[in-house]
């Protein structure tokens, strides 16, 4: 058995060769929020193929900092999937908060409670079977009540951080192999 004594140093550039998906948390913590803010711009607009291309790109982004932030960093795919979990992890945290100061708001609140009623009213009038206009109805009673509202956002949000954190993990992935290589480096 080697101990650490008897090991050579290394310099950076061999460090990032022998822990091959080993990360510099410094810069990837870094490089991951600055990405999880894109994310979470572009996930408060309300144009959902934008918001999901949005946490998407964040995964990618956060690889591509990195890289900058770490220079002698070469980026597996699998430390794309982490960076790009980071980066998703801070996106759907900064609009968490967003969602929990506009709950906090009652103007908000009362804007996002009719948005919810005007759409419910949207789908109760075209739906054609009787027991699902009364189960509409009984959600939108639901909704009109601040408790209901507020576990309706909390299932959306639980619902946007499963997106968050997969998206943004399958563009660090992309990312990585893309963009992690040196650029000297050939595939093997």
């Amino acid at each position: 058995m080697t101990g650490e004594r008897d090991a050579p140093e290394m310099s950076p550039a061999e460090n990032s060769k022998s822990g091959k998906n080993a990360l510099n948390w410094r810069p990837a913590i870094s490089s991951a929020l600055a990405a999880g803010l894109l994310a979470a711009i572009g996930a408060s607009i309300p144009i959902v193929p934008l918001a999901m291309l949005c946490m998407f790109a964040s995964g990618g982004l956060a690889v591509t900092l990195y890289r900058r932030r770490a220079a002698f960093r070469r980026v597996t795919p699998w430390m794309g999937a982490k960076l790009g979990l980071l980066a998703g992890g801070w996106g759907f945290g900064l609009l968490a908060l967003l969602s929990a100061f506009r709950l906090f708001v009652a103007s908000e609140r009362a804007a996002l409670r009719s948005a919810f009623l005007t759409k419910l009213q949207d789908a109760t009038s075209t739906a054609a079977d009787p027991d699902v206009r009364q189960a509409m109805e009984g959600f939108r009673s639901y909704i009109g009540s601040d408790h209901g509202l507020i576990i309706v956002v909390f299932i959306f949000l639980a619902v946007a951080a499963i997106f968050f954190l997969l998206f943004a993990a399958l563009g660090g992935v992309l990312g990585a192999t893309l963009f992690g290589r040196e650029s000297g480096e050939k595939e093997s």
